[in-house]
């Protein structure tokens, strides 16, 4: 996507924020942070003939929010074009959208507006004012000083970087300019509590008297998340979103959609995902609510993952994460993330998913710094079990980490069949460390073929030979290996080893059979 339509959302999204979430300051900073990163990366022509916006003549669909304010604010204001320079000023993105979502001047041809961002004085972003209609066809009756006053050139000659403080927009002066501009001011207390509210929720009601009723309902719910008061936002949420579904009448249907829209944003679903530890006997309900809001939700919970010091709040997110079954771009992102722990996270919770648009960044994370990632990128592409996958793990075993080449063993013992065993008994051959030896050898038994099972018995046998004498740490790792496998060959093979002249060996194969007895015996009473 052109980076010219993506300033074009976040500048949208933040004028909508300005004109009708006034109070949203988080979601205001989050906008504008996301326009400032975006704008470093060129210049941006913003403009409108009353029809349409275009960013650098790229068409921007009115149906992303804010577009059709901006559209509507930049012809009140007077405003043919906005000019964003590369690498804007915070400050000046900020004070040029609360002009543009402000309340235009009655009658003006752009020079307020202008007058405005010079008073501002934001040197990074410019206006292009629509050319005025001609003065020949009839001039108002207007008193000198109407006439002689120039707002643009006192602005000019006040002019100071410091002046960003004067922008904002003042609910008084939007009340006062009435009409179509009252819908800025701010919003409509409540009449009513929650509780009344909610017990109304399931009454059948015109449409008119629904939207007033969500309205106030959503308004609670953002002062609840607000204030840090999770447990009432969750609750509200959830009992619109279970409604919803019976509403039959298209208008209060579509007040409720909107409802849901207006409370899926970060602020209100962040409060929701934190009551999935806090109070596990609401949590159909709380994810009732992330289902319904789908990749919203899910970024929530991912973010709420990352963030979660205890081990039992880790839990319940990644769990919920997993039912919920979204936000795998957003996981697919995380793996790139710096922090170890972050990016091994995101690899197990797409294992988890069996996500198969994961399987390129997970290869690429058998490369990660951290063996710990490494990790975590084996057992999901394990269970991703593409043959791409399939091979990368393969591959892994001639890693440079050893633990990394015993977790590729044990991600392969999975698969019990001939031509991984076969992978596994070359990669065998080649081994020279001990320890991955010994893993390799376990799961080669995992996999019990037959050729696995008759290489760990000559590995266990004793060397036969006057000169010849094998490691015995080799021969226990053999008998362990043959343990796992448990087919008659190998079951004679440990009754034989019990009488081994190396004690290591002996009793190996002795505890080997007395586990595998007392399992059999185990399972015999469950059955």
């Amino acid at each position: 996507m052109d980076y010219s339509v993506t300033f074009a959302r976040h500048f949208a999204r933040l004028v909508w924020l300005l004109i009708h979430e006034p109070g949203n300051v988080d979601e205001q900073k989050a906008a504008l942070r996301a326009l400032v990163a975006v704008s470093k990366d060129g210049r941006v022509s913003l403009a409108t003939n009353g029809e349409q916006v275009t960013a650098n003549a790229n068409v921007i669909p009115a149906a992303h929010a804010g577009v059709v304010d901006v559209m509507d604010q930049m012809i009140s204001h007077g405003l043919q074009t906005i000019e964003a320079e590369p690498n804007g000023v915070p400050g000046d993105l900020l004070g040029v959208a609360r002009i543009v979502a402000g309340t235009p001047a009655m009658g003006d041809g752009g020079e307020a507006a202008e007058a405005k961002r010079v008073a501002l004085g934001a040197k990074t972003v410019r206006f292009t004012l629509r050319p005025r209609p001609s003065l020949e066809k009839g001039l108002p009756d207007l008193e000198f000083g109407e006439v002689l006053e120039n707002p643009l050139e006192t602005a000019r000659q006040k002019a100071t970087p410091r002046a960003a403080s004067q922008t904002p927009t003042s609910n008084a002066a939007v009340t006062e300019a009435g009409g179509m501009f009252e819908q800025f001011a701010a919003a409509r207390a409540p009449t009513s509590s929650h509780e009344e509210l909610l017990k109304r929720l399931d009454e059948t009601m015109p449409p008119a008297a629904a939207t007033r009723m969500l309205d106030d309902l959503v308004t609670i719910t953002e002062g609840a998340a607000r204030d840090g008061k999770p447990a009432l936002v969750a609750q509200i949420f959830s009992r619109i979103v279970r409604r919803e579904p019976s509403v039959q009448e298209f208008e209060v249907k579509r007040a409720f959609v909107m409802a849901v829209r207006r409370l899926a944003k970060p602020m209100v679903l962040r409060a929701v995902v934190m009551q999935l530890p806090r109070a596990p006997e609401t949590r159909a309900d709380s994810m009732a609510v992330l289902v319904r809001t789908g990749e919203d939700g899910a970024d929530a919970l991912v973010e709420q993952l990352a963030a979660a010091a205890g081990l039992h709040d880790r839990r319940v997110y990644f769990d919920a994460l997993v039912e919920l079954k979204a936000g795998i771009p957003t996981l697919i992102h995380m793996l790139g993330d710096a922090r170890w722990f972050v990016a091994r996270n995101a690899a197990d919770l797409l294992g988890e998913m069996q996500s198969k648009e994961a399987e390129q960044p997970l290869v690429g994370l058998l490369k990660h710094d951290d063996d710990r990632v490494r990790r975590s990128a084996t057992a999901a592409l394990m269970r991703l079990g593409t043959p791409r996958a399939l091979q990368a793990i393969q591959d892994a075993l001639k890693d440079s980490a050893p633990q990394m080449r015993m977790q590729a063993a044990a991600a392969l013992a999975t698969r019990k069949d001939v031509r991984t065993a076969a992978t596994l008994l070359r990669a065998l051959d080649d081994e020279r460390d001990d320890e991955v030896q010994a893993a390799f050898m376990y799961a080669l038994g995992k996999l019990g073929t037959a050729d696995a099972v008759q290489r760990l018995m000559r590995l266990a046998e004793p060397e036969r030979g006057l000169f010849k004498k094998k490691s015995g740490a080799l021969r226990v790792a053999a008998v362990q290996g043959l343990a796992e496998a448990r087919t008659p060959e190998a079951m004679e093979m440990l009754r034989t080893l019990q009488a081994d002249k190396d004690t290591d060996v002996s009793e190996a194969a002795r505890f080997a059979l007395g586990r595998i007895s007392r399992q059999t015996q185990a399972m015999e009473r469950v059955e």
